[in-house]
């Protein structure tokens, strides 16, 4: 009888997505161990160059020339269910871990190399099997990859803005654009799962109690008023699931997993965009600068004038008198 086939465990998931404490030391670009990394990924034999990166990162050798490979091979055991994990590995790499990583000379370089090259693969192979309409494209239209693809989205604005900071060369804006824009394409064409079915419905056939409450009781109080709303961005729901679950981790009494969502939602608070939070409060405020920004250009390089200087305290003392003075002015000038 022949030996028995080897069963490879698939590869771990959270390699990259942890908060690291010391600075990995550097490797050589002529070692061996990431030559063998390389030469798999020349040969298009992802998966085993994935197993080779996850083996180093073990290791404790977090090197950016691995972050590529890994997170590749992720992607192609998992589908769309490791998009959450191939996007929180970008964040965490780029936002908490940066000055962790090796190499420290020219990490920049090789890590805008490295993404550039996973950004471009992954969107090839996305795209080439949305063509096929294949048994692999049939797996990621499953309404189940709804929730794990809006929990990668609500880190593509924080990751993307993370690329210029630290990769001054910064080529992978253009393909994780596009990669992202295919992610919510596809997000918007998966069937919304049906519903639960509710087990306490009533028996179609059992009839109806009698209403003993008077007319009064029984009419519907009027609406009440509601402020104004805002849509909640995939950035901001993402938030909140976080401070849900670090409330959820500290009645169970669950401190360490509690720290760990603590310690990202500081890190959160620390670099805190309103822009990627709540994009709809600005967008009419950015298209109506832009539409009048030949006018309000000049305007913005005179602002140590007096009659601006006076403007800019009475806006800040009382906002509903400069608005009705700017309405007066208005007025008086037709």
């Amino acid at each position: 009888m022949g030996e028995p086939a080897k069963v490879i465990a698939p590869l771990e998931l959270h390699l990259l997505d942890q908060l690291l404490e010391a600075e990995a030391p550097d490797m050589d670009g002529s070692d061996e161990r990431l030559g063998k990394v390389n030469d798999l990924v020349a040969k298009s034999a992802y998966l085993d160059a994935a197993r080779a990166a996850e083996a180093l990162l073990k290791e404790g050798e977090h090197d950016v020339r691995l972050v590529g490979p890994y997170l590749l091979g992720v992607f192609l055991e998992g589908g769309m269910a490791a998009m959450p994990v191939v996007y929180h590995s970008l964040s965490s790499m780029l936002l908490r871990n940066w000055q962790f990583f090796s190499p420290r000379e020219r990490r920049d370089v090789y890590a805008d190399g490295g993404l550039r090259w996973l950004i471009k693969v992954l969107n090839k192979h996305l795209e080439h099997h949305e063509r096929m309409k294949d048994a692999t494209f049939l797996a990621w239209s499953a309404p189940s990859n709804r929730e794990p693809l809006e929990q990668a989205l609500a880190l593509s604005e924080e990751i993307f803005a993370s690329f210029s900071r630290v990769m001054p060369r910064n080529g992978c804006e253009a393909p994780f654009r596009r990669l992202t824009q295919w992610l919510e394409g596809h997000l918007q064409s998966l069937p919304v799962p049906p519903p639960p079915e509710d087990a306490a419905a009533p028996d179609p056939e059992e009839e109806p109690e009698e209403d003993d409450s008077s007319e009064e009781e029984a009419r519907p109080a009027a609406p009440v008023s509601a402020g104004p709303t805002i849509p909640v961005s995939p950035a901001l729901a993402d938030l909140m699931r976080k401070l849900a679950a670090f409330n959820t981790l500290v009645e169970r009494g669950d401190m360490v997993k509690a720290s760990v969502v603590a310690a990202d939602v500081l890190a959160l608070i620390e670099r805190f965009d309103p822009r990627v939070y709540l994009p709809s409060l600005f967008s009419r405020f950015f298209s109506g600068l832009s539409t009048h920004a030949e006018q309000v250009e000049p305007l913005l390089q005179s602002t140590e004038s007096l009659s601006f200087r006076a403007l800019d305290q009475l806006y800040r003392v009382d906002l509903s008198a400069f608005l009705e003075q700017s309405a007066q002015l208005g007025e008086a000038e037709d």
